[in-house]
């Protein structure tokens, strides 16, 4: 019998903490330029500012894509399960802690919030896919057709619910 080592709790607790607030001190530091990096890009490119926010830099930003990859080319189910798990707990992750500096950000500088039609989409999405996945331990392909499906119906609902409705 093998015994594992086992640290002190409350260390982790703390560490994780100390963690938690120095990744929101450096996104703090970061979030004007990167802010501001994206206002020229999407200026200079014609394409709307939320796109690139929500669409374009998520993807190189993200390091667990690597990962993801390398899991999904063994072709198995087990390594295709891990896949969906790694790239469900990164989005589901990036989702939180994301949107809670984002509104921290939004609260704390009193900005105006012209979003809510996106973060409805996003939380719809969010759900619809969690609830799914919740309840397996392996994932089929028609879970991947399903989730591919939702992103181009979801940014129509999007654009449908903001350009045609006129909803912020």
């Amino acid at each position: 019998m093998r015994l594992e080592n086992v640290t002190i709790p409350t260390w982790s607790t703390v560490k994780a903490v100390l963690l938690l607030l120095l990744g929101t001190g450096v996104a703090a530091v970061f979030a004007d330029p990167l802010v501001d990096a994206v206002d020229n890009f999407s200026t200079a490119t014609n394409i709307p500012s939320f796109f690139i926010s929500f669409v374009i830099l998520p993807l190189p930003s993200s390091s667990k894509i690597v990962s993801a990859l390398i899991f999904a080319s063994r072709k198995k189910i087990r390594t295709a399960t891990l896949t969906y798990s790694e790239i469900y707990g990164s989005v589901t992750v990036s989702n939180t802690l994301s949107r809670a500096v984002f509104l921290g950000l939004v609260y704390i500088r009193d900005l105006t919030w012209t979003f809510s039609s996106q973060v409805l989409i996003i939380l719809i999405v969010c759900i619809i896919m969690g609830s799914i996945s919740s309840f397996r331990t392996t994932f089929s392909l028609w879970l991947c057709i399903l989730a591919y499906a939702l992103y181009p119906l979801f940014r129509l609902l999007v654009f449908i619910l903001k350009y045609v409705a006129g909803w912020t």
